[in-house]
This record gives C-alpha cells, structure tokens and sequence, in this order.
C-alpha cells in the first residue's frame, strides 16, 4: 500500500515537475509578447498620427481635392492622410503580431511569423508607390487641366481618360508591388492597351493642335508665305 502511495505521489510530482516546467518556459515570453503587442500599439498610433502630419504637410490632400478620387474619399469620409494613417497602423501592428510569435518561440508558429513579415513588407511597399504615384499623376493633372481649361468639352473629355488611365495603371503598380498576382488582369490589359494606345495617341495629337493652334496656323501662313517668294 505504501508503495503504491509513494508511486501515486511520484508521478504528481513528475506533472507537478512538468507543468512547472512549461508555466516558467511560457510565463517570460508571454509577458514578452503582451509588451511587444502593446507597445506595437502605441508605436502604430504614433507612427500612423507621423505619417499622416507628413501627408498633411505635403498638401497631398489640397492636391486630390476637386480630383475625382479626391471627391469619392471625401463621400466616404475619407482623405489621403487619413487612409496612409490606416495603412501604417496595420503595418506596424502586423509586424508586432509578428515579433510577438518570434517571442513565444513556439517552432509551429515561425512561419505564421515569417508570413507576417513579408505581408508587412508588401503593404508598405505597395503603400508608398500607391501613394507617391498618386500624387505625381495629381499634380501633373493639375497643371494640364489648367493649361486646357479654356479648349473645349472634347479635350477636357480626353483629359478626364487619360486622367483614369494613369489612375488605373498607379492602382495596378501599387497592387503589383505588393505582390498581388496580376497575371490575368495584365494579358486583358495587355490586349486592351493596343487599342486605348492609339486612342491615346489621337488624344494627345489632339490635345497639342488644341493648345498650339494658333502657332500651328501661323506656322503654315509663314511656309506658305516663303513658297510663294520663291
């Protein structure tokens, strides 16, 4: 009888010895991984308010203002500064998931860790192009819609495609970047720019005997005025 206690009392002692183990291996690195979490989020408030007072700064959102991308964010509530503060707390609070799992070193969860990395790495990727892509093409649109704002329905018409095309190709650029696979929608783009190609083209002689007409004009009466010299 005394054995079998003493054997009952070892092996609570073995589990005893066992969970011990396991809470002292766990306990650190949970403890770890709730400041890392915490901290990510502080440092994702901090860093979105950053970036979004640096997009501020820029004038990005004046830029997009009367856009019409600038006119769909301002329907749903939304600027240029604010969707960058989005982006960059999912960013960072991503990657501090991802810290947070390297800290508990659990061997299963290394490639969810790993797989959080590269999916952070994507998004601040394909952010920034999308971002800095977005406010070239503004910009550019901006003065050429100024330069041809007295040319006409048909050339603003042309403007406002083109406008869209560039818009679309900053889109796939920025999804590109992220590692989106675009595959199938670059073989349907691919057959479809043949075709907006010359239509962009037509556009854009379109577009220059519009604003240069008159030199154009002038040009053709002086040749003409030379040949009749002769």
């Amino acid at each position: 009888m005394q054995d079998f206690i003493e054997a009952i009392l070892s092996n609570l002692r073995a589990v005893a010895d066992e969970y011990l183990h396991a809470l002292t291996y766990i306990l650190p690195r949970a403890v770890g991984m709730v400041f890392v979490l915490v901290l990510g989020w502080l440092l994702g408030r901090l860093l979105g308010k950053a970036v979004a007072a640096v997009v501020k700064l820029s004038k990005a959102d004046d830029a997009l203002r009367g856009t019409p991308l600038g006119t769909h964010l301002d329907r749903a509530g939304y600027s240029l500064s604010m969707l960058m503060d989005l982006l960059t707390r999912m960013a960072v609070y991503l990657f501090s998931v991802a810290v947070a799992i390297r800290v508990l070193k659990v061997p299963e969860a290394l490639a969810l860790a790993q797989t959080l990395f590269d999916v952070v790495g994507r998004i601040v990727v394909g952010a920034a192009v999308f971002a800095v892509g977005l406010l070239v093409t503004e910009k550019l649109f901006e003065v050429l819609t100024r330069i041809l704002a007295s040319q006409g329905e048909r050339v603003s018409l042309a403007l406002n495609l083109v406008h869209a095309l560039f818009i679309s190709l900053v889109i796939a650029a920025a999804f590109s970047a992220a590692g989106v696979d675009l595959t199938p929608l670059a073989q349907f783009i691919s057959a479809l720019a043949q075709g907006v190609g010359v239509g962009l083209g037509v556009a854009l002689v379109l577009v220059a005997l519009a604003v240069y007409r008159k030199e154009l004009l002038d040009l053709a009466r002086g040749l003409k005025g030379l040949g009749a010299q002769q």
